[in-house]
């Protein structure tokens, strides 16, 4: 009777899981129909590198914590 009682408990918790799923699908797709599509990310400029005795350094950082690496290197 232990065994059935397992199956009939196994049986209601995957139906449980089951619907939960179900669940998160419909909103996952809900919530995609409600995104406007992305826009392209902006286009970059980049400027040519310039012929100057810092060839082998960057001179113009997007993020100051990697030229603080390149000044403690």
């Amino acid at each position: 009777m232990a065994a059935n009682e397992e199956r009939d408990e196994g049986s209601e918790f995957a139906d449980f899981m089951a619907d939960i799923s179900e669940e998160i699908s419909q909103r996952v797709e809900s919530l995609d129909a409600a995104l406007p599509a992305a826009a392209p990310p902006p286009v970059r400029k980049v400027r040519p590198p310039s012929a100057s005795s810092d060839a082998g350094m960057i001179l113009d950082w997007d993020n100051v914590a990697d030229r603080m690496i390149e000044e403690m290197i």
